[in-house]
């Protein structure tokens, strides 16, 4: 770089331009500077980095809806509500007599069915059916009959097997004759022809039942679990 001149040496108009022009440019670059470090906060010189901006947090409402505004499907009432209950099959319209109608509403199906009028029905009864035994025992199907009071229906069973021969007290478990009661009535055993039969009754039924069958023990075994009329 040129030196100036010492002072009161002469200097060319040359010289002079030339110094001029450097002052100049000296008062741009320290404008530039001042306006430089007055962009950035500080003073003229400093090196204080400016702060990185601070991020923008957009924050936007969830598309999913509330649990106050979620759609619930209402639970059907006791009324709408299928029933879990078992329910037992629907009988066929009887279409027998009405007495015998009567009587075969009253039994169950868990012992007999398939019941029809009887083939030999007793006198004096209102109505008499020969049924399906649903367990094994009985050889022929049983017949049940219905009568107008207990004491025509004892009466029956009593009498209706004219081969007991001396009625005393046996026991039907081992093909005995007997002639006596049991816990709902009376209960007749006996022998008739080549099959062993019984007999008995439901007191307050008005009902009285008969079945037979080669031997005894199945058939007193059937009885013992019987129960056409409940309990």
């Amino acid at each position: 770089m040129s030196r100036r001149p010492a002072r009161g040496a002469r200097t060319s108009w040359r010289e002079r331009v030339h110094w001029e022009m450097v002052g100049a440019l000296a008062g741009i670059g320290g404008l530039i500077v001042a306006l430089a470090a007055l962009r950035t906060g500080g003073e003229p010189g400093s090196s204080t980095t400016p702060a990185p901006p601070t991020p923008t947090v957009t924050v936007t409402e969830s598309a999913t809806p509330s649990s106050r505004s979620r759609s619930r499907t209402p639970k059907p009432t006791a009324e709408e509500a299928p029933s879990t209950e078992p329910t037992e099959p629907t009988r066929p319209a009887c279409v027998m007599a009405p007495g015998e109608c009567r009587l075969e509403k009253m039994l169950g199906s868990a012992d007999l069915r398939n019941c029809r009028p009887a083939a030999r029905p007793p006198a004096g009864a209102v109505a008499a059916l020969d049924c399906t035994a649903v367990r094994s025992g009985p050889v022929h199907d049983p017949m049940i009959v219905l009568f107008r009071s207990d004491t025509d229906a004892e009466t029956w069973v009593e009498s209706y097997w004219w081969a007991l021969h001396d009625g005393r007290g046996g026991n039907c478990a081992t093909g005995a004759e007997y002639k006596g009661t049991w816990v709902r009535g009376k209960l007749l055993c006996t022998i008739n022809g080549p099959y062993y039969a019984m007999s008995w009754t439901y007191t307050g039924r008005s009902v009285a039942m008969t079945a037979e069958a080669w031997t005894p023990q199945p058939l007193y075994a059937w009885w013992q679990g019987l129960s056409p009329l409940g309990n």
